[in-house]
């Protein structure tokens, strides 16, 4: 069967890149995708970087992009608030520059989650709290969105990912950040990223794309596959980034997932 394909979700850490090495054959295969008429998104679920911020990572990677062409789950957090809480309303967030610049341009008065503010008048007024990624994030920066959490009942996570995959292994990621914050106040998180289907439709939505016009290459089963099947969106997984062992291998139909040389499939 032919597909014909207007928009391509590409995953970042472990797709194009992994450890921000580029992974070979990574910018040949998306220009291959610009010269075929189909619209790369780079669709990722790290929250730290802002789109002019992924643009220059990619660039270092020989990948030329544009910011407008730069979808990450810091935006979708930011819009699924929208619908949540009043504009100009006061969020605490764990995260970095990402983050903070997409509840900003969503109308929010963005706090930075700090430990030494934990007992301030504010913590006790803000309307969202969202955790997102920050490898200098501490036990009191996390207590301040905890506190926040608790008293709402619920808290977003921009990204369930468990593991960061590098260059010889893993680190830690934004949902091991988001289970101590879930734990501690005893609510589930809104999570926005992969493999939420709702981060797919904001994709397609802001990108004027059908499912069926649209596919998914992601190396994570968990994030990336899931996230395409939920969304009933074509999916690619490639094997060069996030690794688990054969039993822990998320379950996807096998008519939904195949190799990354079939997209150009005529």
């Amino acid at each position: 069967m032919t597909r014909r394909f207007k928009l391509a979700l590409l995953d970042l850490d472990g797709t194009l890149w992994r450890d921000g090495h580029v992974i070979e054959g990574a910018p040949e295969f998306v220009e291959r995708l610009r010269h075929d008429g189909v619209q790369p998104v780079f669709f990722t679920n790290n929250s730290s970087r802002t789109p002019s911020e992924v643009v220059g990572a990619l660039l270092r990677c020989g990948i030329a992009a544009e910011s407008n062409e730069v979808c990450t789950s810091a935006q979708a957090a930011a819009h699924a608030l929208t619908e949540r809480i009043p504009a100009g309303s006061t969020v605490t967030f764990v995260g970095k520059t990402g983050l903070e610049e997409a509840l900003t341009d969503a109308g929010f008065a963005a706090k930075r989650a700090r430990g030494s503010e934990l007992t301030e008048a504010w913590v006790k007024e803000a309307k969202a709290a969202v955790v997102g990624m920050d490898p200098a994030v501490t036990y009191l920066d996390l207590a301040v969105v905890t506190r926040v959490a608790h008293r709402l009942g619920w808290f977003v996570l921009t990204n369930s990912d468990a593991r960061y995959p590098t260059e010889d292994g893993f680190l830690p990621g934004n949902g091991s950040l988001g289970a101590l914050v879930e734990t501690a106040s005893g609510v589930k998180p809104l999570v926005t990223g992969k493999p939420d289907r709702r981060f797919v439709e904001f994709a397609l939505e802001r990108y004027g794309a059908t499912a069926s016009e649209t596919v998914i290459v992601g190396d994570n089963p968990y994030t990336d596959v899931l996230a395409g099947a939920a969304a009933g969106v074509y999916t690619i997984h490639v094997r060069s980034g996030v690794s688990f062992p054969e039993d822990e291998n998320a379950p996807v139909a096998d008519e939904t997932v195949e190799s990354v040389e079939k997209i150009f499939r005529q």
